[in-house]
């Protein structure tokens, strides 16, 4: 994905800001150009780019507009244009402030500014946010009320979450094994690697815990010493449980850690289950998601119909999973608001929620458990100086010896008749993969039957993991170091962060990377 210039970056901010006042037509370039302070040609190539993205569509009078879920009203009286920030704040009393503070609010609770502690000067945000300096100056003042930030010689820093926590720490939990491995997939263990990385920079020391039933009793095991865990140590900030798979009891471990008096930061994976009644109203546990939010298959509908794509195919392995019901329903929903009926066609396999599901079968297990054996017997006998001499081959035999890929083999075979069938419908024009994982199994089965992307067929996907980055995957980015800031701001600095009513998720945005995919 190209690097964006400062110039168009600035541009395209100053265009979200205006999106948010949900006006429905654009002023004209020039005009654009003067109130953002930018050149033409810049705000030119910022409207050209996020025509590309499926952000803005245009009718054949060369009128631009923000795409919307709605068919654009052709009288006057229902146009909007938009005129600048004096207009915008001139629309529901102070909205241009108000919008200013959230989004500001939002871009350091969620780590933007992370990389330094003092905030950019007046000026700089003004033009960074596309507002005047009076209303930038009143939003920097709210957050410094709502102590957000704090004001120093002219200068805006953002107070340091950790500050004197001594041996302090905080405990994150998991799904596991008894041998404190924990049960989660890719995309969920980068939730892992990100929390780890963050409390590394904080100085805090972070202790991953996994819990597993045996005998009928909870246990929560440290995934180093694999020793029992005291939850209630005094040392404690916060518990992160981080739930990512049904198969567990979520239940059970969010009674145990409510009763504990500190705070827990739950983040939802899988979406769908029930919140207990017992954290009903516990203001000291508070649940965040992204996975499982809507927006993200919102902003993939958005896309390809920003594209010109009428008719796609939503493909999933998983679809007993909450998470991929939701991204085929919410597209759905978008296309059928757009005004296309049966835009999005079904090519999904309803028995599995998670890629080791395959393996589950008892012939299967025995066979991959034999295959397994039998290479590591061979593995210990064989001499190192003679594996050597074959280079990368017991590296690859490694990789291939997992139950990612031997997980792999069953999907594609369980699938392929889909695959057919969504290559029969000629009309089809994009497929849409529920994640990542399974999207480098409908790109193997596409280039055996010599179907070139995006030349004959679209693809697009969730997760933005290294997979999308090797196949030039277009997919979308659940933003996990935001989602993560947040949730240690909510742990190590309560008051700044604004919580959720009656178990309401906080929801993180992400981004779609856009790739040659599409």
């Amino acid at each position: 994905m190209e690097k964006q210039k400062p110039g168009i970056k600035r541009a395209c901010e100053y265009l979200d800001l205006i999106k948010q006042s949900n006006v429905s037509l654009l002023p004209s370039i020039r005009s654009l150009a003067k109130t953002s302070g930018v050149s033409f040609v810049t705000m030119w190539k910022a409207l050209k780019y996020l025509e590309e993205t499926g952000e803005i569509v245009s009718d054949s009078q060369g009128n631009r507009s923000f795409y919307s879920n709605k068919p654009l009203k052709k009288t006057d009286e229902e146009k909007t244009v938009f005129r600048g920030p004096q207009s915008l704040s001139k629309q529901k009393g102070s909205s241009a402030w108000q919008y200013v503070t959230e989004k500001l609010y939002k871009d350091i609770v969620t780590g933007r500014y992370s990389g330094s502690t003092r905030l950019p000067s007046c000026k700089e945000l003004q033009r960074l946010y596309g507002v005047s300096f009076a209303t930038m100056k009143k939003s920097l003042e709210i957050l410094v009320e709502q102590r957000i930030i704090e004001s120093q010689n002219k200068n805006y820093f953002i107070p340091s979450l950790t500050g004197s926590t001594g041996h302090a720490r905080i405990v994150a939990i998991g799904c596991g094994w008894e041998d404190g491995k924990i049960w989660v997939d890719y995309q969920d263990k980068s939730y892992f690697r990100t929390l780890e990385s963050e409390c590394m920079k904080m100085n805090i020391q972070l202790d991953l815990i996994v819990y597993y039933r045996e005998h009928g009793r909870m246990r929560f095991i440290h995934t180093g010493s694999r020793k029992e865990y005291d939850l209630s140590d005094r040392s404690i900030l916060g518990y992160i449980f981080i739930v990512a798979n049904l198969d567990s009891t979520p239940k059970e471990v969010l009674d145990r850690l409510s009763r504990l008096g500190r705070s827990v930061a739950v983040l939802d994976v899988v979406g769908g289950w029930q919140t207990p009644r017992s954290i009903s109203g516990n203001r000291m546990v508070q649940f965040f998601t992204a996975t499982a939010s809507a927006y993200p298959a919102k902003r993939v509908a958005q896309y390809l119909l920003g594209k010109g794509h009428r008719k796609i195919a939503f493909v999933s392995p998983f679809h007993r999973a909450l998470w991929s019901q939701q991204r085929f329903d919410t597209i759905s929903e978008m296309y059928e608001r757009a005004g296309i009926e049966n835009g999005v066609v079904p090519f999904v396999y309803s028995d599995y929620a998670y890629k080791w599901d395959y393996l589950k079968n008892g012939e299967c297990q025995e066979d991959l458990r034999e295959l397994v054996n039998q290479y590591q017997n061979w593995k210990k006998e064989a001499n190192e100086a003679f594996l050597r001499r074959f280079g990368n081959l017991g590296y690859n035999l490694v990789k291939y010896f997992t139950e990612r890929n031997c997980a792999s083999g069953e999907i594609f075979e369980k699938m392929k008749p889909m695959f057919d069938k969504a290559l029969e419908d000629r009309s089809i024009t994009a497929w849409v993969i529920a994640n990542d994982f399974a999207a480098t199994i409908a790109i193997d089965y596409l280039k055996e039957r010599n179907i070139h992307i995006p030349d004959d067929l679209s693809v697009i996907s969730f997760d933005n993991t290294l997979d999308a980055m090797e196949n030039y995957l277009t997919s979308y980015d659940f933003n996990n170091h935001g989602i993560i800031s947040l949730i240690l701001r909510f742990i190590l600095a309560p008051h700044t962060v604004k919580t959720g009513r009656n178990g309401k998720c906080i929801e993180v945005e992400g981004n779609l990377v856009i790739r040659r995919s599409c």
